[in-house]
């Protein structure tokens, strides 16, 4: 896996990516490993260190996104 630019020059810098909000760590066919699709860059890309659009996922950021995606989901419990 070849680095992102924003990586190479610490290699141990943080990877951000994984822990974004925007992540999507389901690589595209063929993209290979260390690869993932940026939701608000609309890109398939490697992970980076350095990125402006980076958002922290919490609980509660990923519920409120996930519920503006796929709406409400009703979880009474049939009886």
């Amino acid at each position: 896996m070849t680095p992102h630019p924003t990586c190479k020059e610490d290699p141990k810098k943080k990877r951000l990516c994984p822990s974004c909000l925007y992540w999507d760590p389901r690589p595209e066919e063929g993209s290979g490993p260390g690869m993932g699709y940026c939701t608000e860059r609309d890109i398939i890309t490697s992970v980076r260190c350095e990125c402006d659009l980076f958002e922290q996922a919490t609980k509660t950021k990923v519920e409120a996104r996930d519920r503006a995606l796929y709406g409400e989901i009703n979880e009474e419990s049939e009886e």
